[in-house]
């Protein structure tokens, strides 16, 4: 690996772990852990029942429970506390992730600058840092397999070993949490044929199916797990339909108002929304067939626009695949503007809440959810495009300034 040896990287890497590990002790972070500690003291006392069907459940698979209870047992040990114990899993995830770019953005024939500035996008990026590093959110740690198994399908095209490696690694990361496993969808497009695609989803339910199958035949309800579809009014077309709902959640509580028809209905259909997004994406990208990066980041954009409910450390799942894509300048004002909803996100998680909230976070989060409808619509437009012009006969365009074109 000697394309890991420029120190300017490893001290990028030193700066985000210092921020991350000195937030992770600072500060406790939010309710997530209180789930998370939960989730820990009843897997260490093997109560699965009380894991999915407890008065708080836990909402995902149950790979990560394995880091959970040992940051609990390593809490007893050390006396460190649980919090900042078990937001390190997710600190390394972001190592893992930052170091992917850096050599998927190598591969592409990047020059060095622009590999370090991927790498700083996602170590120094304050969306990664907040989810990371004081949320303690899980997000970084399911989508790393994920883009790990992108790097192996594109780079291992002539290998009959790819669809196991890939699929293996995108079920891992859907071991953790559920969304991962889209990526199938870009990847299935590219496959060579109908036996690679098929071996590729069966690799990719594989550890998903072993992690959960025991639970399910023990009698478990996993419904938490497998219907779960968010929480409206934070982000999305929830927020885009109901604003008044959103300013309510982060001025006054979430509990204190009910969420208007409107919004119920598009919550209760929410499933299906995001089925057919993702089957009108996926039409859309057998028919243009774009490049493999290129149908990565279309995807998330899809799923960001038009999926009915939205957090903010959702973006974790698309941002490395932005970055992967060449969107480098697009990526760093996206996580710039968001810097003031987050703050006020956070803010909103307090007992004391305040109209300021109100002002920083419901207008930033409608004016993201109308860049991310709009930045699907020209990447969809763009990969078009791209498809006109490599068509026979056509004129190929002077000077190819494509993100995807390396």
């Amino acid at each position: 690996m000697s394309d890991l040896r420029d120190k300017r990287l490893w001290v990028l890497i030193a700066i985000g772990l210092a921020i991350r590990v000195a937030l992770a002790f600072a500060f406790r972070g939010t309710n997530h852990l209180f789930v998370e500690y939960l989730a820990a003291s009843r897997v260490r006392s093997w109560d699965w029942h009380a894991v999915y069907e407890g008065f708080v459940p836990w909402t995902y698979p149950p790979l990560f429970l394995g880091w959970l209870a040992g940051a609990s047992w390593l809490s007893d040990v050390s006396g460190l506390s649980f919090h900042s114990l078990a937001k390190l899993g997710p600190t390394l995830a972001d190592v893992g992730l930052a170091l992917a770019v850096y050599v998927y953005v190598g591969w592409r024939g990047a020059q060095e600058r622009t590999r370090l500035i991927g790498v700083a996008l996602v170590i120094l990026g304050p969306t990664f840092i907040a989810t990371s590093g004081y949320h303690g959110q899980i997000d970084s740690v399911a989508i790393l397999p994920a883009v790990l198994g992108l790097m192996i399908w594109e780079r291992r095209s002539d290998k009959p070993t790819r669809a196991l490696e890939a699929g293996l690694l995108i079920g891992l990361g859907g071991a953790v949490k559920t969304v991962p496993l889209l990526m199938v969808l870009p990847l299935l497009i590219s496959a060579k044929s109908w036996r690679e695609g098929a071996k590729l989803v069966a690799a990719a339910v594989v550890i998903p199916a072993l992690v959960l199958g025991p639970l399910w035949a023990s009698g478990i309800d996993l419904h938490q797990v497998t219907g779960y579809t968010g929480v409206p009014g934070w982000g999305g077309l929830s927020l885009a339909l109901d604003p008044g709902l959103a300013w309510h959640n982060v001025t006054t509580g979430p509990a204190l108002r009910s969420p208007s028809e409107l919004t119920r209905h598009v919550h209760s259909a929410a499933r299906w929304i995001t089925l057919g997004t993702l089957v009108a994406y996926t039409a859309f990208v057998y028919r243009y067939r774009p490049a493999l990066i290129d149908a990565a980041a279309l995807l998330w954009l899809v799923t960001f626009a038009f999926s009915p409910n939205f957090f903010l450390t959702y973006l974790v799942w698309g941002l490395p695949f932005f970055i992967m894509a060449g969107y480098l300048t697009e990526v760093a004002i996206l996580q710039a503007f968001l810097i003031v909803p987050a703050v006020a996100y956070y803010l909103s998680l307090w007992p004391a809440r305040s109209t300021a909230v109100g002002i920083a976070y419901v207008p930033f989060m409608f004016v993201l959810w109308l860049a991310l409808v709009a930045a699907a619509i020209y990447v969809a437009v763009q990969i078009a495009k791209r498809r006109v012009q490599d068509r026979p006969g056509s004129q190929p365009p002077l000077v190819d300034l494509a993100p995807s074109s390396g």
